[in-house]
């Protein structure tokens, strides 16, 4: 004779036949199957487009690789590195890649004449893909830097332009390889700037001087920004005094003062 328990409503049942007549039991079973299953799909459909996202971008590998060691790119790897990008996009959406191919279509661009009229196209298309690429990651300072460039090079420095370039000081504002990059926007874009967005280019100066206090200088001569570059440092004597010496080398006055 099969044993009677108490079931939860405190009615008695057969426990010997219980687990296999339980009509609720087979229906959780069979929806707790039907779950896993549909997981399984979902897992393996999510892996095979991470892989073949991964081996599309991977042929952009190298010239991101040149790129962070800030080594010249040709306008055919360029092509490259976007053809790689555009090809990842489409079996993933990824906001890196995105920032990526933003900045294969600047490289492209700057590859053309100034007066070339796919230029402006090229870089509008990059203004495009880095807003798309900055949704998905927003903390990206290099994207945001990039976004810069691109606004500024379309509009001159608008305000769009200049909120993107703060926000790139905002999210990276120590990274080695955009250092002298802003801080050639942000001397150009002197002129437009607040109190606080000047503190921060000043901020950038300072730590460019730790990073390349050489490259620092050719670029202040370039911008014609010596004056700017020297109040950043007014605190710093050894500093100033590398950065004449550093200039006397390159064959500027580091006593001249209009535009240096």
């Amino acid at each position: 004779m099969a044993t009677l328990i108490a079931n939860g409503t405190g009615q008695p049942h057969d426990g010997a036949r219980g687990a296999s007549t339980d009509p609720i039991g087979r229906a959780q079973r069979w929806t707790v199957g039907v779950v896993l299953a549909f997981l399984a799909v979902f897992l393996v459909v999510m892996g095979s487009q991470f892989i073949m996202a991964s081996l599309a971008g991977f042929a952009g590998a190298p010239v991101l690789a040149k790129l962070r060691q800030a080594i010249p790119v040709s306008a055919h790897e360029a092509k490259d590195l976007l053809s790689a990008k555009q090809d990842e996009m489409k079996w993933l959406e990824s906001g890196e890649a995105a920032i990526d191919s933003g900045l294969a279509r600047l490289l492209i661009a700057e590859s053309l004449p100034a007066d070339a009229k796919e230029r402006d196209r090229l870089v509008a298309a990059a203004a495009s893909d880095l807003k798309q690429g900055l949704a998905a990651a927003p903390l990206s300072g290099r994207g945001w830097a990039r976004l810069a460039y691109s606004l500024a090079a379309l509009e001159g420095w608008s305000p769009a332009a200049m909120t993107a370039l703060r926000f790139s000081i905002a999210a990276a504002p120590f990274e080695p390889s955009l250092t002298l990059f802003r801080l050639r926007m942000g001397l150009e874009a002197w002129p437009h700037l607040d109190a606080r967005d000047r503190a921060s280019v000043l901020q950038q100066i300072r730590y460019a001087a730790k990073v390349d206090l050489k490259a620092l200088a050719l670029l202040a001569e370039e911008r014609q920004s010596i004056p700017v570059v020297r109040a950043a440092l007014r605190d710093q004597p050894h500093v100033l005094a590398e950065l004449d010496r550093l200039r006397t080398q390159t064959g500027r006055d580091p006593q001249r003062r209009s535009g240096g």
